[in-house]
């Protein structure tokens, strides 16, 4: 099985995306994926934008590539 590390931008942009999901917000929002994050970063900025409308795309974009990831996994 393919495992992910914590440096793989698909992985930080899985990890922050699910986070938000569950509700986690602000600045800690990819903390846990230490400085060097630099994709969770980026999608975490993406997920603080001022307009509500651009943080539900942005995220339902990310979801879907969780998703379609778990469902290729599944019926492997």
């Amino acid at each position: 099985m393919h495992e992910l590390s914590t440096q793989s931008p698909d992985f930080q942009r899985a990890f922050v995306a699910v986070r938000y999901f569950l509700g986690a917000r602000g600045v800690h929002l990819a903390a846990p994926l230490g400085d060097a994050a630099v994709h969770g970063h980026k999608l975490a900025e993406r997920l603080a934008h001022a307009d509500r409308q651009r943080r539900a795309e942005v995220l339902a974009g990310e979801v879907g590539h969780v998703v379609r990831a778990l469902e290729a996994r599944a019926f492997r």
